[in-house]
């Protein structure tokens, strides 16, 4: 077990064990060094070394804590943003300190393209992470950058504060030229990004399909958008949104137009 070196009397030391236990030891060592002692070792109270001693274990063993936290804080996300965009559909995992610590691509096309941009976009911030993809994917063709663009981006996110940041650095995406695409922002609850997981469907998507805060005049006027971008339809397989029942999309055929069935294509279907 590791331990840390607090204080040496009299060719005996105090070290404070990962465990958290001050012991004592014979071993040769320095003040500060950190050594290896044997689980077994017979615990003995440091009664003889210093109240200084006893405090600085103390002071160690919060800094080795908040050390720990801040480790897991830094390489775990606490939110998730996917953002369908033309024929491509990201997710990026966010840390508490908004910086991108993973992208993942939700079909084969997309996970090579998060692949290339990996190296890029790993611990910058999430705005400057995003900025960086949307030029990338305008390079690759499956933006137009002309401003026409539109994105689906869903937020998941348990932290109201950082799911709102997160929020507003996607409304403020400005790519290279100056043109940033219209960006459709979407909550996203903990649940409906597992369920749209399972469906290998975009969590953004899945939430946007659903949304029930639309009238069927707004969801009239996103669908002509659409058909004026450059790229219609959007996300993998050229799936793009459904509209909810009774809403007659761009191009639609003749006829009582009912909508196709909300979710995935069936060949998607589990």
């Amino acid at each position: 077990m590791k331990a840390i070196v607090l204080e040496i009397k009299k060719g005996e030391a105090a070290v404070l064990r990962e465990d958290g236990i001050v012991v004592t030891t014979r071993q040769a060592c320095r003040v500060g060094d950190t050594i290896d002692v044997p689980d077994r070792i017979e615990v003995r109270p440091a009664r003889r070394f210093s109240r200084l001693t006893r405090v600085a274990a103390v002071a160690v063993l919060a800094l080795v804590i908040a050390g720990s936290t801040f480790g897991y804080m830094s390489v775990s996300a606490s939110s998730y943003v996917s953002v369908d965009a033309g024929d491509t559909s990201l997710e990026f995992g966010v840390n508490h300190f908004g910086r991108v610590i993973s992208v993942e691509g939700l079909d084969e096309d997309s996970a090579r393209f998060a692949e290339e941009i990996r190296g890029e976009i790993r611990h910058r911030r999430f705005d400057d992470a995003v900025s960086c993809t949307m030029e990338r994917l305008e390079d690759r063709g499956s933006i137009e950058g002309t401003g026409a663009d539109q994105v689906i981006a869903g937020v998941t996110s348990q932290n109201a504060n950082q799911r709102d940041a997160l929020t507003q650095s996607l409304q403020n995406i400005v790519p290279k030229d100056g043109h940033g695409p219209k960006i459709y922002t979407v909550d996203v609850t903990v649940r409906e990004r597992e369920e749209a997981r399972e469906q290998k469907q975009s969590p953004g998507m899945f939430a946007f399909e659903n949304r029930d805060d639309w009238t069927e005049e707004d969801w009239e006027v996103f669908f002509e958008e659409m058909e004026h971008s450059g790229h219609p339809p959007l996300g993998p397989q050229g799936h793009g949104p459904q509209p909810p029942e009774g809403v007659r999309p761009p191009n639609a055929p003749p006829g009582n137009w009912q909508g196709p069935p909300m979710g995935p294509p069936p060949g998607n279907r589990e």
